[in-house]
């Protein structure tokens, strides 16, 4: 029978993955059967957390990599084909929020820092580990993008021009991979309750009520909710679904 989530033998590299959003695509990819490799800047975190999912009946290895760095990138491209040889689905989750506030009182310095982690760091990964998946025609790329790549932000300009970006990579790079059988694809979440977005959106109480108030499912999505997303594109299930931006917003956009 033909399995279409099925992801056993298949290998899932998930920056960003020792909390949040990253967290539960791994956990979902792994007891979908593929090896996850879990990664966080700090190396003892993302070998902790691998532990966990391990715990689970998951297959899981923690590895470091700082996303905006772009030394530690490559090693951890490099890390990661030594050890399995291979990468059947990368989901670049990992990002930086920028500087709350007016892009009017942003400098050079900001934009720089932005892109470095949700555009930059991205590409280098893109760079090192696509070629194996060319070498094989076959393979899967998730972006991690937002619902403010679509409408902007007054409250975080610089982190909304660099998801645009992201989402106009994407596009190229299904452009440039899918003749090679590989597709790519981005994931733009509304509001989500994490640690990442307690501050801006969902921290104080009455903020969030008039944010949910704003959702027609009337609730800001949990980390969970992404997760089911990023398996149908990583799978057999979603092989042909290439160069799009999938809202998961509750209907926030419609």
């Amino acid at each position: 029978m033909y399995k279409l989530f099925d992801m056993s033998g298949r290998v899932a590299v998930v920056t960003g993955s020792t909390k949040g959003m990253g967290l539960e695509m791994a956990r979902a990819l792994g007891a979908s059967g593929a090896r996850v490799v879990v990664s966080g800047r700090n190396a003892a975190i993302s070998e902790k957390v691998a532990a966990a999912l391990k715990s689970e009946g998951i297959d899981a290895t923690g590895l470091a990599c700082d996303i905006a760095d772009t030394a530690s990138v490559r090693a951890f491209a490099d890390r990661v084909l030594e050890t399995f040889g291979r990468v059947d689905a990368l989901v670049l989750n990992a990002a930086g929020s920028g500087v709350a506030g007016s892009i009017l009182e942003q400098g050079p310095e900001d934009f720089d820092a932005v892109m470095a982690g949700n555009v930059r760091g991205n590409l280098v990964l893109v760079n090192a580990l696509a070629p194996q998946m060319i070498s094989r025609n076959d393979g899967s790329i998730i972006f991690m993008s937002s619902i403010a790549a679509r409408r902007g932000s007054a409250l975080l300009p610089l982190y909304s021009i660099s998801k645009g970006a992201v989402d106009l990579a994407m596009r190229s790079l299904a452009h440039t991979l899918g003749p090679h059988n590989i597709n790519v694809n981005s994931i733009n979440p509304g509001p989500v309750r994490t640690d990442f977005s307690r501050d801006a959106l969902w921290g104080n109480p009455d903020r969030e009520k008039a944010l949910s108030a704003s959702i027609p499912m009337r609730r800001i999505a949990e980390a969970r909710d992404v997760a089911g997303l990023a398996v149908l594109l990583a799978s057999p299930a979603g092989r042909y679904i290439s160069g799009q931006t999938i809202g998961l917003d509750g209907g926030a956009t419609a």
